[in-house]
């Protein structure tokens, strides 16, 4: 069951990447940085809206304003790292910097995720989603598809690989921390009638 309808959450998905994708050419360059903070504040904003238990409006803002911070810390993190590093970008040194700011963004975010709307993450299964997110943004880099639509590719399989992880964690698990899950935890059950013997 999960925090997410996650069919109404893939779907916001799908129809966001398609928007983009074809309004991509009127987009102003902004930079990189205020960029893939507009995509965590999008990717955030569709968390929020199909959540199961809708938050105050304040705190599922809130939510989308340190997700969009945290994109934005992510991306700079990386930008930094290539100007600490120097030299010229090959394609190793462009997949750690990706890698590296794909790992930090995923672990952060799902961390975040967990903290504000309680959803089953163990600390494995934040490391499975953080690998998922890697991998989705080096397949893209590898291939090439990266220098077609710049970062929003990069982002777009980042948003798949990252709700992915989420369905697979906490979207299938059948314990909720939020939801009963014994006879001491205020769900009615049948009456056994030898007990009133």
């Amino acid at each position: 069951m999960g925090i997410l309808h996650y069919a109404r959450h893939f779907g916001l998905l799908v129809c966001l990447a398609a928007v983009l994708a074809g309004t991509r050419r009127w987009m102003p360059a902004i930079g990189v940085v205020a960029t893939l903070g507009i995509y965590g504040a999008l990717h955030a904003s569709t968390l929020v809206v199909t959540l199961r238990a809708r938050p105050r409006a304040g705190r599922g803002l809130r939510f989308i304003a340190i997700a969009s911070f945290l994109s934005m810390l992510s991306a700079a993190l990386g930008v930094g790292a290539s100007h600490f590093v120097g030299g010229s970008m090959g394609l190793a040194r462009t997949a750690s910097l990706l890698s590296l700011s794909s790992g930090i963004g995923a672990a952060a975010y799902a961390s975040l995720i967990r903290r504000f709307f309680a959803a089953s993450l163990t600390l494995p299964a934040i490391l499975t989603i953080v690998l998922g997110c890697i991998v989705a943004t080096l397949a893209v880099l590898v291939s090439g598809v990266y220098l077609k639509g710049g970062g929003l590719w990069v982002a777009v399989s980042w948003w798949f690989a990252m709700s992915l992880g989420l369905w697979v964690h906490d979207g299938r698990s059948a314990k909720h921390p939020s939801l009963p899950t014994g006879t001491d935890d205020g769900t009615i059950r049948p009456v056994d009638e030898t007990e009133r013997r």
